[in-house]
């Protein structure tokens, strides 16, 4: 009667632990090395295209690729917005636009794109005064969720030696890049993730790195080499 007890009791377990590894197959994503690729566009110095290489790679532990150099797409030009608003505004590119024909143009072999460029970019944002909004220039752009994002070098050589613009830099591809994986603005001022709240000051004082909670979210989604870890 015993080992007739200790038979059933052993076969549970082993139908216990069949069904446990099945149920972690089928159930709980398993975790992807994401594939990053850098779009440089016509204009772009080497030495930024390889700062951002390095910062990503360096911090989230990945390889990232850098592609040939492109022209940027003549359509991504803001002068249907200067036409609508009769507005005098200096020639930009629309981010989104060069987003979506990021997106579009993207190959299958990756899984992310950045495009990094050194022309002035913009954004139309629901605020007032419309002749200061309606073509806001900014220093990157990524979508949550999105597989592109675009970083412009245009703003952040002001009040910079070399060093300083390339840590900013390499602090926007970082933040525009991680709304690409997944991240939010964070609230915390001790993440890259938070809002540049239209200030350069932002960028300047905050850290090159995430705050623990948006870490957590990024290693349940990404296998990451984070520095230090």
């Amino acid at each position: 009667m015993k080992r007739i007890i200790l038979y059933f009791a052993v076969l549970l377990l082993l139908v216990a632990g069949i069904w446990l590894i099945y149920k972690n197959y089928i159930f709980v994503t398993p975790l992807i090395i994401p594939k990053v690729a850098i779009q440089p566009f016509l204009g772009i110095d080497d030495a930024s295209v390889k700062e951002v290489k390095k910062g990503i790679e360096r911090y989230y532990g990945i390889q990232v690729t850098v592609l040939p150099l492109i022209t940027l797409p003549p359509h991504a030009k803001n002068t249907h917005i200067l036409k609508k608003y009769h507005l005098r505004l200096p020639v930009r590119y629309r981010a989104d636009s060069l987003i979506a024909y990021l997106r579009r143009t993207k190959s299958n072999d990756f899984d992310y794109i950045i495009g990094l460029t050194n022309q002035d970019i913009s954004v139309t944002k629901d605020k007032k005064p419309k002749w200061l909004y309606t073509d806001w220039g900014i220093f990157g752009l990524g979508y949550l969720p999105g597989s592109s994002c675009i970083v412009s070098t245009f703003r952040l050589h002001r009040y910079a030696n070399l060093q300083l613009m390339r840590t900013r830099l390499r602090k926007v591809a970082i933040h525009e890049l991680g709304h690409n994986f997944g991240l939010d603005h964070c609230p915390s001022r001790q993440c890259v993730m938070q809002s540049a709240r239209e200030t350069m000051v932002t960028i300047d004082t905050e850290p090159e790195s995430l705050c623990h909670n948006c870490k957590n979210i990024m290693k349940a989604k990404f296998l990451l080499g984070f520095p230090g870890e």
